[in-house]
């Protein structure tokens, strides 16, 4: 049997590395870097919402149809500059928002279990998840910020555990050994 190495084992590498620095970055943030962060992301939103205008405006001017990107661009602008301004109160919002948002989805799970005709496979596994995604928006309803931070550090744990996992496999296929195929002659 012929194994082949992989040449390119230095590109699962790299990825293992951002992973692990990803990880360990999520791992130690604190609630001013989150803040920035956002501060950063409302400017990328205002930007891009003053870009969406010159086009919705260059549209008017040729007579194209540019109502979508003007509310684009109206909505991308407004959202950019309350993050900007208050970030704060922006991410709040936003966390509160996904708290309500997970109630919804996880009484609508809810609702199509029990209304389910039949057996369905890992019902168990299905109501738990329901269960799960309501008590997390519970959750961020309560205390948006902490489980915020708390759901941070868990992604930066398995992003770090990921990619000590992929620099492992990195360094397995890099020393794996060609074998040649034999060439048995009839002589």
């Amino acid at each position: 049997m012929e194994t082949k190495r992989f040449k390119n084992w230095w590109f699962l590498a790299i990825n293992g590395l951002i992973f692990v620095l990803f990880g360990l970055l999520l791992m130690f943030f604190t609630q001013e870097t989150i803040l920035t962060l956002v501060k950063y992301f409302g400017i990328l939103l205002l930007a891009g919402g003053v870009i969406l205008l010159i086009f919705g405006i260059n549209n008017i001017r040729k007579d194209k149809d540019a109502a979508m990107i003007l509310m684009e661009a109206i909505a991308s602008g407004a959202i950019g500059l309350a993050l900007i301004l208050f970030p704060q109160a922006t991410l709040a919002l936003f966390l509160l928002l996904i708290g309500i948002w997970a109630i919804i989805i996880g009484i609508i799970q809810l609702v199509i279990i029990v209304n389910i005709k039949g057996n369905i496979s890992n019902k168990n596994i299905h109501l738990f998840n329901a269960l799960l995604t309501i008590g997390l928006g519970i959750l961020l309803l309560f205390n948006p910020f902490g489980w915020a931070v708390f759901m941070g550090i868990l992604i930066g744990i398995l992003a770090l555990l990921f990619g000590v996992l992929l620099l492992y496999f990195a360094l397995i296929l890099r020393s794996l050994k060609s074998e040649a195929p034999t060439v048995v002659s009839n002589k």
